[in-house]
């Protein structure tokens, strides 16, 4: 019986969720989601993947993964604090030191399963009740989960809004521990943080800014080394998390920041203790796409090449920074609509509707890689505009 009530409780949920225009499902991609997606034997212009640089595919990610497989087997066998720290895992921290800060002398980077992971890491582990934790509103879910978790006082300031974002720093002075937790880029949106302005506010106040480079790695900055990369950083109170699955083409995080910092996230970041390393293959593939954008800055330029093709066309600013374009619709049922007639046109743009972003700003969510053809970008344009008109774009 109470089986049952329960599965009519959730049941009654789900409809809820269906009647509002939130339905989500699982789409099986049959092969590589790359500039294409296969699925139920037919294939789109796949305008939807963060795969930035096309590197999940590149043959060079491929056999490193495959040669770190036939060295280190499939798993690390163990947390990193029993016996799963691999020399592989080493040679991958020590790379992005010198990626993201240049081998900077007491810094370190550790590594996480995912960006998830990494962000309820840093923020558990840094804050806790005596502790005030600055949040941007539009911030990734795992940013404002960490927050939650920390059990810090969390202070929600707008978006973006540095004036605001002082202000109620400022009214809060007396806090043992103040972090402020910013994403670098926007994910449904594409702007990107106001660094400079942040890191001022934060030195002003004895604060510290953590900034999840998730869509930033790989993107932004000098040979994508991130948002962080664009400023002079020498004693910048600053921690940067990035993920390894977007624009790097594997899986995985990390955290770079001061050694004290991966010290104690060591000792007291329950995501990174109590659970399996990261398996040899994704560490190894990451390790060879850092070394190819440090070797060469051409997948970056073609990335910021293809960003500006997408900007000009669909009528943003061709300074747009990212390869991320929301284009709104307002409400649930013009989205998925919009969403539909590319679907007919041969183009996969995804929708995003609430709980993902808020009631009334729901959106197709462009994003632009470096494979994509200038054919296939001028395509998608042309069917987007031809859409009946939405809202006008962020």
């Amino acid at each position: 019986m109470a089986l049952t009530t329960l599965q009519n409780e959730l049941m009654a949920e789900l409809e809820a969720i269906r009647a509002a225009g939130r339905w989500r499902e699982l789409r099986l991609a049959q092969a590589p989601p790359t500039v294409t997606f296969l699925h139920s034997g037919r294939r789109w212009v796949n305008f939807s993947s963060n795969d930035y640089l096309g590197l999940a595919t590149h043959p060079r990610l491929i056999a490193a993964a495959q040669a770190a497989t036939a060295r280190w087997g499939t798993g690390a066998t163990a947390s990193r604090l029993i016996c799963g720290t691999l020399a592989l895992h080493a040679d991958l921290e020590a790379a992005l030191v010198n990626f993201k800060v240049g081998g900077r002398s007491g810094y370190r980077a550790l590594l996480f399963n995912s960006g998830y992971h990494a962000n309820l890491s840093l923020l558990t582990a840094l804050a806790d009740a005596r502790d005030v934790v600055f949040s941007d509103a539009l911030n990734h879910a795992s940013l404002i989960d960490g927050c939650r978790l920390s059990r810090a006082t969390v202070v929600v300031y707008r978006h973006n809004d540095v004036d605001d974002l002082r202000a109620k720093v400022a009214a809060h002075r007396q806090a043992r521990r103040k972090l402020i937790v910013t994403d670098a880029v926007f994910s449904m949106d594409g702007d990107v943080a106001r660094l400079s302005e942040l890191l001022e506010v934060a030195e002003a106040a004895g604060a510290w800014v953590a900034l999840d480079e998730a869509h930033a790695t790989g993107v932004l900055g000098p040979g994508g080394r991130g948002l962080a990369a664009t400023l002079a950083q020498d004693d910048r109170p600053l921690i940067a998390m990035g993920t390894l699955g977007k624009a790097l083409g594997s899986f995985g995080a990390f955290v770079v920041a001061p050694s004290v910092v991966i010290e104690l996230l060591i000792n007291r970041a329950r995501p990174f203790i109590f659970t399996t390393a990261l398996p040899p293959a994704p560490a190894a593939a990451a390790l060879e796409a850092v070394r190819m954008l440090t070797e060469s800055d051409e997948l970056t330029r073609a990335l910021r090449a293809n960003i500006v093709r997408m900007a000009t066309a669909l009528g943003f600013e061709p300074t747009w920074p990212t390869p991320i374009f929301p284009i709104l619709f307002g409400t649930e049922q013009a989205t998925l609509a919009a969403m539909q007639a590319l679907d007919e046109r041969g183009f996969y743009v995804v929708g995003i509707r609430p709980p993902t972003v808020p009631p009334g700003a729901s959106r197709l969510r462009l994003t632009v890689t470096a494979a994509h053809t200038e054919a296939q970008i001028a395509a998608v344009a042309d069917a987007i505009q031809s859409l009946p008109r939405p809202a006008p774009s962020q």
